[in-house]
């Protein structure tokens, strides 16, 4: 039977070994060459994500006081009027979601020598609806009394 010559059996006495040796040498280099391109071949990494700034803190912004008015009694007013200011949104809504006045937008002026007025926004949800309902408000506080003189607001849009 004669095969083709692809097919011919081989033997080790043919001279002819289908399947190469390598040396040693030859084992080393492709060792050091794999090492190497392995190297390469990984990803690099991600850069790394700017640093996290945090938003600065809401601040209330409180005018220089007159004589005889500490900061103390200018925060005061600020908040007592907080207080008056969410109960006359419950008065009005009486089931409100919650209310938030923001301390970023609230202003605390002196009016005369014996009041200061206190200005701001807030929101609220006017019931268990998901909209929310924006309001001003300003404020006038009594050093003297150190109550809330008057309370004046404005809902919605403005």
């Amino acid at each position: 039977m004669r095969l083709h010559p692809v097919f011919r059996r081989f033997s080790a006495d043919s001279g002819y070994d289908p399947m190469p040796r390598f040396s040693l040498l030859y084992s080393a280099a492709a060792a050091v060459l794999a090492a190497a391109l392995a190297g390469c071949a990984s990803t690099p990494l991600p850069p790394a994500p700017p640093p996290h700034r945090l938003p600065p803190a809401p601040v209330t912004t409180i005018s220089p006081p007159a004589a005889g008015i500490s900061r103390a009694q200018l925060e005061a007013a600020g908040n007592a009027c907080e207080k008056v200011v969410a109960n006359a949104v419950k008065t009005r809504y009486p089931e409100p979601g919650s209310v938030m006045l923001m301390p970023d937008r609230e202003r605390i002026l002196q009016h005369t020598a014996s009041q200061t007025a206190v200005s701001g926004e807030g929101t609220f949800e006017p019931d268990a609806s998901a909209s929310a309902m924006s309001f001003q408000f300003t404020c006038v506080y009594n050093f003297r009394t150190q109550r809330v003189d008057d309370v004046q607001m404005k809902y919605g849009a403005y």
